[in-house]
């Protein structure tokens, strides 16, 4: 079967100092060439199984592609009051047994007012990361002068790398006397459960990171492992609600779950050595870390261990005092050494970065 790569359905908004909407979609659908009519495409598949975002990563796989040469691919989706947006369509080459796609960037965007001045025309948008160079792009305008009082329709559109303008994506605003006031986005609670859904909030609650949970954007630490638990491969799902009392929509991880662990295992805390030399620290896993005796003791073998006692790496010295340990493939963190020599055990820490 011939699988043609995920494809990213997104339209991503972020106005300084003007408005802000709830969008999410529902169904998406694709076809070739010729438009069949809305709802009558081919299903697309959500990657994280349900539809139900602003934005989506969605994936088609298809054994029959079209005959060999330039098609047209278009796709389109359907947002959660059953309305169906505008289509968005990419040149794709086809090839005897491989599909080939032109890079899709965005190089321009602009918006407008009610009216439309035509295309290049309107104000000129900048990129969020300051280069339009990618399929997605966080845009912002600076609104120094907005219309009169009132309802108005707010216009913005991108051009891609063939210099083809897209559609109009247009939202209506409401500027009032004097100030455009946003509403705050923070994250109030949170919660988890595996497999089953208990019902919005009766799950076991989060922590957040710093203690509050006040900030669009939250660190969580979870409780204790609900039980009862089975040993095996579960699903870890997990959802927060704002500042509204309302709860999104969930987030699910596969998990395997390992029953067998009792407690917790450490390390004893190690004390520093000033025999000990370990250059440079801290480290990265291509670099290494050279070992280094500065007394008169001569080197054996060298033993780093990482956070849960497991010997990681394990280097036998022939009485050199000093040793290069590989540290490849290692994971950032804290990894005590010891260092096995002639005058006993010298122990030292190496950080990995």
């Amino acid at each position: 079967m011939k699988t043609i790569r995920n494809l990213l359905v997104a339209t991503a908004l972020l106005a300084e100092g003007w408005c802000n909407a709830q969008l999410g979609v529902t169904t998406a659908e694709y076809f070739w060439d010729t438009d069949p009519g809305e709802g009558s495409g081919i299903a697309l598949t959500a990657a994280d199984g349900a539809f139900g975002e602003a934005l989506e990563q969605i994936q088609l796989s298809t054994g029959s592609l079209p005959s060999i040469g330039t098609h047209r691919l278009y796709i389109r989706a359907k947002d959660e009051d059953n309305g169906w947006g505008p289509l968005f369509s990419t040149i794709v080459e086809i090839f005897p047994g491989a599909v080939s796609f032109p890079d899709i960037t965005v190089t321009e965007a602009e918006y407008f007012w009610d009216t439309d001045p035509g295309e290049g025309n309107g104000t000129a948008m900048l990129a969020f990361d300051g280069n339009f160079n990618a399929a997605l792009e966080a845009v912002r305008l600076d609104a120094t002068s907005l219309p009169a009082d009132g309802t108005h329709v707010l216009n913005i559109r991108a051009r891609d790398a063939n210099n083809d303008w897209g559609a109009v994506f247009s939202t209506v605003v409401d500027v009032m006397p004097g100030s455009v006031s946003f509403p705050s986005i923070s994250v109030s609670a949170a919660e988890y459960w595996f497999d089953v859904d208990p019902g919005e909030g009766t799950a076991t609650p989060m922590l957040a990171f710093d203690g509050n949970f006040n900030s669009a954007l939250e660190r969580l630490v979870g409780g204790d492992i609900p039980v009862p638990v089975d040993q095996g491969v579960h699903v870890l799902w997990m959802r927060s609600r704002d500042a509204n009392s309302d709860w999104g929509p969930p987030f699910g991880i596969v998990v395997n779950m390992d029953t067998t662990i009792q407690g917790t295992v450490g390390l004893p805390e190690v004390e520093a050595d000033a025999s000990v030399q370990l250059l440079p620290n801290p480290t990265d896993g291509a670099t290494g870390c050279m070992v280094r005796l500065t007394g008169a003791d001569r080197m054996t073998r060298v033993d780093v261990y990482d956070v849960q006692g497991n010997r990681v790496v394990s280097v036998p010295v022939n009485g050199a005092s000093q040793v290069l340990v590989p540290m490849v493939g290692a994971a950032a963190g804290v990894y005590p050494v010891r260092i096995h020599s002639t005058g006993g055990v010298h122990t030292a820490r190496i950080v990995v970065n």
